[in-house]
């Protein structure tokens, strides 16, 4: 057998990608918050207008039922509050309340601080090539 798990590329991503994950959500929680919240916050607080909650699923990358589950938490939470849409009651938009305005922006130093730490030695062709590399294996995938 001549296939080494160990150097395939989606087992090296795979671990990576948890390990940088697991990380970062550890800094994250010594701030009473979580990757996923953060993630979800980041979204919210870029957007200049409430976005349905599908919208955010999408740019998070997440299932509907698991960002059903976060937004539950996060207003509970008081960090994001649920706006009916006045014209189709069936829908739902998310903004940020004042409380999530203001732990989005005492968590976003962190964000950008572990972002530099990953990078540190890295050049920016490094980081190109690495866009471009990955752009490239994701674009296979939808060829397949």
């Amino acid at each position: 057998m001549d296939f080494d798990l160990t150097k395939c590329i989606g087992f090296v991503t795979d671990t990576s990608i948890k390990k940088v994950s697991e990380d970062f959500n550890r800094r994250l929680e010594c701030q009473g918050s979580t990757r996923i919240q953060w993630v979800a916050m980041y979204f919210l607080r870029r957007s200049e207008k409430p976005l349905r909650q599908n919208d955010l699923a999408a740019m998070m990358n997440v299932k509907s039922p698991t960002l059903a589950r976060l937004v539950d938490r996060m207003e509970r939470d008081g960090l994001i509050k649920r706006v009916e849409s006045e014209k189709d009651k069936r829908v739902n938009y998310l903004e940020l309340t004042e409380t999530g305005k203001n732990k989005v922006d005492e968590l976003m130093p962190i964000g950008e601080n572990f972002n530099q730490m990953l990078l540190k030695g890295i050049t920016d062709e490094e980081i190109q090539v690495f866009h471009r590399v990955l752009g490239k294996m994701l674009g296979n995938i939808k060829e397949d």
